[in-house]
């Protein structure tokens, strides 16, 4: 669809012409008309990295830095305070008396192995407030937190499904605006829920609120950015990301009251929309619609803010559109199996990287006693590896950083399995697993971009779409893996982990083709050419390309 092809690099679809062309000039149009797409003016404008196009761009993104705010949130205002509470039955006495550790009774084995009941055997110490506690949930209830955490990757995946309708409909900035106010308005709803199944429909509607905002959001900017920027604005929409985490976790920290917190991100939301309030319409969008002043004007405002005005009164506005049936497109992963395997194997790496992900970032709880140190660690490290990216990649290759990211994800959960304690406050679980997320955030914020490149141009959209429908369901099991720890032993979790990866390291290394230095492919046939499958070469007949 015309949204998701526009927000991962791919050519608008919106707005064609009949015969699948670039527009046409009139012949009888004046001879000093100069044709030039939205991207040769863009690129114009924009001559290189300057203040003012960054602050557009942080300001624009705005939104996304509470998209992980939203996306975490449940990790903050649910959590169980396993070593905050104190006795006040009998039967919790003695079983204290009759420890042989009494200096740790207070523990999740104490509480749940005894099935001590809040209330009745222990009262909560912990100064925070908690959902968790407020509606009981714990030991053998614990599940419902998982749940009400994973509700809001539904949301998502219902937000990606339906986007490129709003988009088609009222554009980029506007959908992404329309969105943002659904997550906010679902998020301050939330400081008022009773019980968790008002909390699974604000979950439900952040998720699919916040995840209409970011594909919006990104889609405008990248509309909006140089040709030469546009490949590090996936890696700057995960930097945004992780910055949205490190602040989720400073506002968890000053808050004690899990509705307030709730509140707080809500009203955060509101505020951070106002920017794109302001901002012009995409003015591809304004083109596809007719209206060629209007994009014109924008051009022209855009190009005088940033010193470069363009004369625009000669210049006729033209793009290139390809028209593509959906079922056709499906059709053509049967007869090319290049992509259809690269496909595949691009999928499975989104699906392990987004569990993997979403299990170390919803899992910091049962590997430290500080919550919010852990969490300020993990959020830390995301905004590293984002940042290390496109340089990683420049330098190593885009197969080779994936690799790279890969293994030493698989490293650092092995590493993590003996029983080794560094000091007080840190193990070598604790260390090791910093790095796996370090290292799986690379991985995820490299096979954005790897993908992008090894998809087709015609393909483009759908690709992206499959892969990051698979990493919705990965998010969504991803915060069931912290249970883990509870049911089993502690190096099972770290050893489906490290299996997982393994996985998809051995898929990558086998299956995918190295796109470094290599021109992107624009059609199926290109990526079996690129692939050295001769018998793809096109033969002219009828003005249609046929396999030989």
């Amino acid at each position: 669809s015309s949204g998701i092809n526009a927000e991962y690099g791919g050519e608008d679809r919106e707005g064609l012409n009949d015969d699948n062309t670039q527009e046409k000039e009139d012949p009888g149009e004046d001879l000093t008309t100069i044709s030039l797409t939205i991207d040769e003016i863009v690129d114009k404008i924009y001559t290189g990295v300057n203040l003012k196009i960054m602050l557009i761009y942080l300001t624009a993104m705005g939104s996304i830095y509470v998209t992980a705010a939203e996306t975490y949130l449940t990790v903050f205002t649910g959590f169980i305070p396993y070593t905050a509470w104190e006795c006040v039955s009998e039967a919790c006495f003695n079983a204290r008396n009759a420890s042989e550790d009494v200096a740790n009774f207070y523990s999740y084995s104490s509480m749940c192995e005894n099935g001590f009941k809040a209330g009745v055997d222990f009262n909560w110490t912990s100064e925070r407030s908690s959902f968790s506690m407020d509606w009981g949930f714990y030991c053998e209830s614990e599940a419902k937190l998982s749940v009400s955490s994973s509700f809001f990757f539904v949301g998502a995946c219902l937000g990606l499904l339906t986007s490129s309708g709003i988009f088609d409909r009222v554009g980029r900035k506007n959908g992404a605006i329309l969105g943002s106010l659904i997550g906010a308005a679902a998020t301050v709803g939330g400081s008022w829920a009773p019980g968790l199944e008002w909390l699974l429909v604000v979950r439900v509607l952040q998720g699919f609120g916040q995840f209409v905002n970011l594909t919006g959001v990104y889609c405008w900017v990248v509309e909006f950015a140089p040709t030469h920027l546009r490949t590090y604005i996936s890696a700057f929409t995960l930097v945004c990301w992780a910055f949205g985490f490190c602040v989720t976790v400073l506002v968890a920290y000053l808050i004690p009251s899990w509705k307030y917190i709730f509140l707080s991100i809500g009203v955060l939301n509101f505020v951070l929309i106002s920017p794109l309030l302001i901002y012009p319409t995409s003015p591809r969008f304004l083109l596809v619609r007719g209206k060629e002043s209007e994009a014109k004007s924008v051009l022209k405002s855009l190009s005088g803010v940033f010193g470069k005005e363009i004369d625009l009164d000669k210049v006729k506005l033209v793009y290139t559109t390809r028209v593509l049936n959906y079922w056709e497109q499906l059709k053509d992963f049967k007869s090319h199996p290049t992509m259809l395997k690269e496909t595949l194997v691009c999928m499975l790496t989104w699906f392990v990287c987004a569990s993997l992900f979403y299990g170390f970032s919803f899992g910091w709880s049962k590997l430290s006693s500080n919550l919010y140190i852990s969490y300020l660690f993990s959020a830390l490290g995301n905004f590293i590896a984002f940042s290390l990216t496109v340089p990683v990649c420049n330098l190593m290759g885009r197969k080779r950083a994936m690799l790279f990211f890969l293994i030493c994800g698989i490293v650092s959960n092995c590493l993590a399995m003996p029983d080794l304690k560094l000091s007080d406050t840190w193990s070598l679980e604790y260390v090791a697993c910093l790095i796996g997320n370090l290292s799986i955030s690379g991985a995820f914020g490299t096979i954005y971009i790897y993908t992008c490149e090894l998809a087709p141009t015609t393909h483009r959209g759908m690709v992206m779409s499959f892969s990051s429908s698979s990493a919705r369901i990965g998010s969504f099991l991803g915060t069931y893996t912290s249970l883990l720890y509870d049911i089993t032993d502690r190096r099972v979790p770290l050893a489906v982990f490290a299996g997982a990866t393994l996985i998809s390291a051995v898929g990558v290394f086998f299956f995918l083709s190295d796109t470094t230095g290599r021109r992107i492919p624009e059609t199926p046939r290109d990526v079996e050419l690129l692939a050295g499958k001769n018998k793809y070469q096109e033969v002219e007949e009828g003005g249609k390309d046929e396999k030989v």
